[in-house]
């Protein structure tokens, strides 16, 4: 099977996955505010699902040896199906931390798998257009799938919703049955693990994760509330905010096969310190709100091609992608465990729950560090990864 299509069957598995998503877990953070927890105790919540998969993560290694990438991808998003029935009595802190428990596992298994079979089957040449397409393709499921997710919550209740997300991610295993085998490099050790993890990659995923921390976690919430916690309303901003989203990462994904991954990532860079400005400044009005929530979702759509094909790049140089991965996650998790709880004080303190992403925008000037070619300071691409 070749390469590309591996990676056209990842890309349905994650369009699917995404169906899922907007429909039932791009409004975990709007429940959960919506059941009585505030916006720091939420992003205390977060940082608990982080820190528990930080720590499964390695676990998890032995069983990942044992049945292989691509049997263990397939663990990871039956598990991840499961979440959503003690999702549902979150109220029930019993119930909220095998919540936790259960979606801490599950990613633990699924996001370094899943990143690492889409560095090694994506080609290098047009990694940036592949990127973005899959961008495109998930992003129009996030244009339809949330107003029928808001019209769900709103009508029938979460354990409809909810039921509905679970079913069809439980659907999307159906593209990975059908892959071959996941040649990402072997499944190391505990100590391989962090001996030979990618300090690079880790450093880009890190200031990565404390921006998600603002941006992908405090804000929906932050948005939720301003909309006067309605579900639909809610649903209707992520709808229109995607298709700005769609446009943004096609355009991107085209300039970074082109060679211009450096003028991007200064455009990116630009688009994104007035996105934390647009957030920060304007949230409590609704018509800012939605402004502030489409501009973010095309600088999104400009960012993900920028970091993902970078880090693809890395990871598949490497000759180990699974193991890069395995530390790249790690960065993430660190960097979006202080991003929570910096938003989380910075939201118990401040008059305005929009402030609470004011500490996500410092990881800005360190992506752009990490992100930024250095074959263009002299370095040779083989320099850039240790063997």
């Amino acid at each position: 099977m070749p390469a590309t299509r591996q990676f056209h069957l990842l890309t349905l598995h994650c369009t699917a996955a995404q169906a899922a998503t907007s429909l039932a877990g791009g409004f975990v953070g709007a429940y959960l505010m919506k059941i009585g927890l505030g916006l720091p105790a939420a992003l205390c919540v977060y940082a608990a699902i982080l820190a528990a998969r930080f720590g499964l993560r390695l676990a998890v290694l032995p069983l990942v040896r044992r049945i292989g990438l691509r049997r263990a991808l397939l663990v990871g998003i039956a598990v991840n199906a499961l979440q959503f029935w003690p999702l549902g009595q979150a109220g029930d802190l019993r119930w909220l931390i095998a919540w936790i428990g259960i979606v801490a596992l599950s990613e633990a298994l699924y996001w370094p798998i899943l990143h690492a079979a889409s560095a090694v089957t994506a080609a290098g040449e047009t990694r940036g257009r592949q990127i973005a397409a899959r961008q495109a393709a998930t992003g129009l499921i996030a244009v339809v799938a949330p107003l029928l997710g808001g019209f769900i919550l709103t009508r029938f209740g979460p354990a409809a919703d909810f039921g509905l997300a679970g079913a069809i991610l439980l659907l999307s295993a159906l593209p990975v049955m059908r892959m071959r085998a996941i040649e990402a490099g072997p499944v190391p050790t505990l100590r391989a693990s962090f001996r030979d993890a990618d300090r690079r990659g880790m450093a880009t995923f890190a200031a990565d994760g404390w921006m998600a921390a603002g941006l992908s976690l405090a804000w929906p919430m932050v948005l939720f509330t301003t909309l006067g916690s309605r579900y639909e309303a809610f649903a209707w901003s992520g709808s229109l905010a995607a298709l700005a989203g769609i446009v943004a990462g096609l355009a991107c994904g085209a300039a970074i096969d082109r060679g211009r991954r450096g003028a991007s990532l200064v455009a990116v860079a630009a688009a994104l310190a007035a996105v934390f400005a647009l957030r920060t400044g304007l949230s409590w009005l609704p018509g800012a709100a939605h402004l502030a929530n489409a501009a973010g979702a095309a600088a999104n759509g400009l960012y993900i091609p920028v970091i993902m094909s970078a880090i693809y790049e890395r990871s598949k140089r490497s000759g180990a992608a699974y193991r890069f991965h395995l530390g790249a996650e790690t960065g993430w998790d660190l960097g979006a465990i202080g991003g929570c709880l910096a938003g989380a004080a910075t939201a118990s303190l401040a008059a305005a729950p929009s402030l609470a992403m004011l500490p996500a925008s410092l990881g800005l000037v360190a992506m752009v560090a990490c992100v930024r070619d250095r074959q263009e300071q002299g370095m040779m691409p083989e320099e850039a990864v240790p063997a």
